[in-house]
């Protein structure tokens, strides 16, 4: 009697993986996403005790965490997406997982603010290539109308790992050191290595195009010149600005302008984000799967909308006196910077051919890099800029500056791109194939 063929070899001809196979790398690309942010969230949470121990400013603490990490992210997700659009993302993905994790680990050793900035170098390399080659695999797997539905698996890895480096990393610091914690998180990351390499295999095939018409695709910046694409960078930038700066000062203004110690911050802000962040992502996931097949500009409408709707919590999580009420607001303030991503990269690889899909997404993740990493750096100059009036609330008048801006700049980007978005869709191959 023969046995039933495993699931890495009964994938279709075209070397689209089967959606149980499917699925199970999402899973694993939801580990791997959860493990880059949290090392990446590491320093933010860990701020206080850094900022101490190293002797450092909020401005130096904006830099490291903001602009000197995005910036190398950014430049250096590019060329890496352009070896993934070639079908390498387990190769890719593994690759980067094992250096931002050791890169973590050496982090806990560093003695000065500039041997940290050098660590997180190598982290935001690391970094760079995991998360565009993740969304090329999406949309290499799943059919156009089914891929928010897996982005917001994969971007669930955001509140979990703001929650698991808030919690985990808090009350690590805590107890041992915010040194053990760099160490212990780097380890976690290189050990699931075997994991997505087993999973994902090495490489796919490239797509093939079912169409004798000429191929779509010209050179990776022409993808610029669409109005539409250009719109949904311009929100995204504007929400990663108040997400960046929300992601580093917001445990410190807890702890400063609240009063709350490292752990109490970590477990009720960790569970709080956490909770608000993955409800969010996966209402918004499913409702947009649902709509787009109804309209596909519902993907820009549905981020507009959301915003608009959160943007009261963005101001009244630092005016209210309750630090309780305050953990709750300024979590659900942070919905946004996590709901966003899923429904505009789903859209914005509808407007590109199957061979840049990960190049739009790392060009898509440069911009909002370079924008966002302002976010840390502006909030860490305006606080120290009022921190010899206003004390310990310097800081709060600095996020109540950037924040609620920033969304509302995101919901009239938004809005512009579902105006312009129809007229850039591009026929999708990969349709074609499943139908």
């Amino acid at each position: 009697m023969s046995t039933p063929s495993p699931v890495h070899t009964a994938d279709p001809a075209d070397g689209t993986h089967r959606p149980r196979r499917a699925w199970a790398a999402v899973s694993a690309l939801a580990v791997v996403g959860t493990l880059n942010y949290a090392d990446r969230f590491l320093p933010a949470v860990l701020a206080e005790p850094i900022r101490e121990d190293l002797s450092l400013s909020d401005t130096a603490i904006g830099v490291i965490n903001g602009f000197g990490f995005l910036a190398v992210y950014a430049l250096v997700g590019i060329p890496i997406a352009r070896i993934s659009d070639r079908g390498a993302y387990g190769l890719v993905i593994s690759g980067c997982l094992s250096l931002w994790g050791v890169m973590t680990m050496l982090g806990g050793a560093v003695q000065s603010g500039l041997q940290l900035a050098l660590t997180r170098v190598g982290v935001a390399i690391g970094e760079a290539g995991s998360t565009p080659a993740a969304h090329a695999y999406v949309a290499r797997n799943f059919a156009p109308e089914r891929r928010a539905a897996p982005l917001a698996v994969i971007t669930l890895a955001i509140p979990l790992a703001s929650a698991a480096s808030l919690i985990g990393g808090g009350l690590l610091a805590q107890a041992l050191g915010w040194r053990t914690a760099f160490v212990v998180m780097g380890a976690l990351s290189v050990a699931f290595v075997p994991v997505v390499l087993a999973v994902m295999g090495r490489r796919q095939s490239p797509l093939p195009d079912p169409s004798p018409s000429p191929r779509q695709a010209g050179p990776w910046w022409e993808i610029l010149r669409k109005p539409s694409y250009l719109a949904i960078v311009t929100g995204a930038a504007c929400v990663s600005v108040a997400g960046y700066a929300l992601t580093t000062f917001a445990p410190a203004f807890l702890m400063r302008a609240r009063g709350m110690s490292l752990g109490e911050v970590g477990l009720q802000y960790g569970i709080a984000s956490g909770v608000t962040g993955i409800l969010g992502l996966l209402v918004v996931g499913r409702v947009a799967d649902r709509l787009s097949g109804v309209d596909p500009r519902w993907l820009l409408w549905l981020v507009a909308a959301m915003t608009a709707a959160l943007l009261p919590f963005s101001t009244l999580g630092f005016v209210v006196g309750s630090s309780g009420l305050a953990v709750c607001f300024i979590a659900l303030s942070y919905v946004v910077g996590t709901a966003y991503m899923a429904p505009s990269i789903a859209a914005i690889q509808r407007l590109v051919p199957a061979e840049q899909r990960a190049t739009a997404s790392a060009i898509f993740l440069f911009f909002s890099a370079i924008v966002g990493s302002a976010g840390p750096f502006v909030t860490g100059l305006i606080s120290d800029a009022l921190k010899a009036d206003l004390g310990n609330m310097s800081l709060q008048r600095a996020l109540l500056v950037v924040v609620p801006v920033m969304h509302l700049a995101a919901i009239a980007s938004y809005l512009v791109a579902s105006r312009l978005f129809i007229r850039g869709i591009v026929v999708d191959p990969q349709a074609a194939v499943q139908r």
